[in-house]
């Protein structure tokens, strides 16, 4: 009996581990050759930055509310990118270092939806911020004629402020998010 309950305990230690260890990236963000650490802090919901050329202060993000267990961090070709999936969708946020700013900038989001169960609302979309230009490419169901019908490629502008590390929050992908379910409600079928 007591055996059992050293392996439930055990068992337990371990998974809580897992759900709040850290996720960690070491790459050079900005470009002086000494690597970086990128750092995503699952207990207190937060992406953190340490910069060799800021002394490795740490650099925050706000706290990201409504994360899913499969939220992360991982490497892209010039920065690092964070994503937070769900069961039928999901989304990711590209961030850069900006040499003339001397922050971490995000440089694009983009998302997936599986859509419902008759795939109405299906697809993907992206939006570069550097360039403010917006892509869509989006499935409805028509039920009248029981058929997906594939919606003419969305390219629209998408304008906000420029957004740093300091500043990013789960409202920049919320918004994202509703700008592309917008759109795509008001096209109709042809």
């Amino acid at each position: 009996m007591n055996f059992q309950k050293i392996l439930i305990v055990i068992t337990l230690l371990t998974v809580s581990q897992n759900c709040f260890s850290n996720e960690k990236l070491s790459k050079d963000l900005d470009n002086d050759n000494i690597k970086d650490q990128i750092i995503f802090d699952k207990k207190n919901a937060q992406i953190i930055c340490k910069l060799s050329t800021q002394n490795f202060l740490p650099i925050r993000s706000q706290k990201l509310e409504y994360l899913n267990d499969t939220a992360g961090i991982q490497s892209t070709k010039n920065g690092f990118q964070f994503y937070n999936h769900s069961m039928r969708l999901g989304y990711y946020c590209q961030f850069r270092y900006n040499p003339t700013e001397k922050k971490i900038e995000l440089i694009g989001m983009s998302r997936y939806n599986l859509g419902n169960v008759m795939q109405d609302g299906s697809g993907e979309s992206s939006v570069n911020l550097l360039t403010k230009k917006y892509i869509g490419e989006w499935i409805r169901f028509n039920e009248k004629a029981q058929k997906h019908v594939k919606l003419p490629t969305i390219y629209k502008p998408y304008n906000i402020d420029k957004v740093y590390l300091e500043g990013f929050s789960v409202k920049q992908p919320d918004d994202f998010v509703a700008f592309c379910d917008n759109l795509r409600n008001k096209i109709v079928y042809k």
